[in-house]
């Protein structure tokens, strides 16, 4: 496992050319299922508030069912929403979501421009993190979220009201910056080639997840298929535009809004990663891809597709499954 403040690791699964492919699959069988558990724990803390990545250029008015949601799991009316536009250096970033919380029928809407390191580790700035039910990340450039912010105390106020329950959003650069690393450098439409992607550190509200965005309109398959040669074990999000999914604390990920999300899991993969120079094409084998379309629930515990929601809630089903099991 990756932890915080560590450099990724790039070996683990992958191939090393000397004809030990299977010996190297079966002595990392145990290294697998406790990943897999690793997976699961990052998002099973029992007061655990939800984790929301958005694919970016999400619907911005009140009837946008994105944007609804998240003030509906920040609690709705009583919804006291804080908007941290630091990725983009625009003085009005951010305005437009102020707009459309209040619209929408959050209690309150808020801007935290953060455009320093010491402002990132005021007590202003950590007051007011406190004092939300939902942190809403808006895009731009996650380089400089990064920069200013990783590893300072409102970071870690967010994650500890996060882990307290409050609800935690981003979109765009704002959605890749809620994992424990996200990526670094790596063009759109690329082919898989060793050395076009680094992993930095994000805000790390889930860990072992690499969060992409703008998935399908961007072609961003490669570079997410290199990230796991890499570092094999992680799951991967690539979340379509108008796009977002809801991870719950019970190892659920939930897709809603128009188009798809794209998860890899990459428990088993294998690649010639080690082989190879860099900027050379990569061979990878058992990355295992699962579409979702609107309403679709993966379970991040067993790795598969739970079952569809139409106009149900996950609570909904459950109550309903349970009742059925009763009877």
């Amino acid at each position: 496992m990756v932890r915080r403040g560590e450099k990724p690791r790039h070996s683990g699964g992958n191939g090393s050319g000397n004809g030990n492919a299977h010996s190297a699959s079966t002595n990392g069988a145990a290294a697998t299922r406790a990943q897999i558990e690793r997976v699961s724990s990052a998002v099973h803390a029992a007061n655990k508030g939800p984790v929301m990545p958005i694919g970016g250029a999400e619907e911005r008015t009140p009837s946008g069912v994105i944007l609804q949601t998240f003030v509906d799991l920040a609690g709705g009316r009583d919804a006291r929403i804080l908007i941290c536009p630091t990725a983009s250096s625009d003085p009005t970033a951010g305005k437009d979501y102020v707009e459309v919380f209040t619209r929408i029928g959050a209690k309150t809407a808020e801007l935290m421009r953060i455009d320093t390191r010491e402002q990132a580790n005021s007590d202003e700035c950590v007051k007011k993190v406190g004092g939300a039910t939902g942190v809403f990340i808006s895009g731009g450039d996650q380089g400089r979220l990064s920069k200013l912010m990783v590893g300072t105390r409102v970071v870690e106020e967010m994650r500890r009201r996060n882990d307290e329950g409050m609800v935690v959003g981003g979109t765009s650069a704002g959605a890749s910056i809620l994992s424990a690393h996200m990526m670094s450098r790596g063009e759109s439409e690329q082919t898989p080639r060793k050395g076009i992607v680094e992993l930095v550190a994000g805000f790390g509200f889930v860990e072992d997840f690499i969060i992409d965005q703008h998935f399908s309109s961007r072609g961003r398959i490669g570079r997410l298929l290199v990230t796991f040669a890499a570092n094999p074990g992680f799951v991967g999000l690539g979340i379509d535009e108008n796009t977002a999914v809801i991870i719950g604390n019970d190892g659920s990920a939930k897709a809603i809004g128009e188009n798809s999300v794209f998860v890899v899991d990459s428990r088993v993969v294998y690649s010639d990663y080690q082989d190879r120079s860099d900027g050379e094409v990569l061979t990878i084998s058992d990355s295992h891809l699962h579409i979702l379309a609107p309403g679709r629930v993966f379970d991040l515990n067993d790795r598969r597709v739970r079952y569809l929601i139409t106009d149900q809630t996950i609570g909904d089903v459950l109550a309903d499954r349970e009742v059925a099991v009763q009877s």
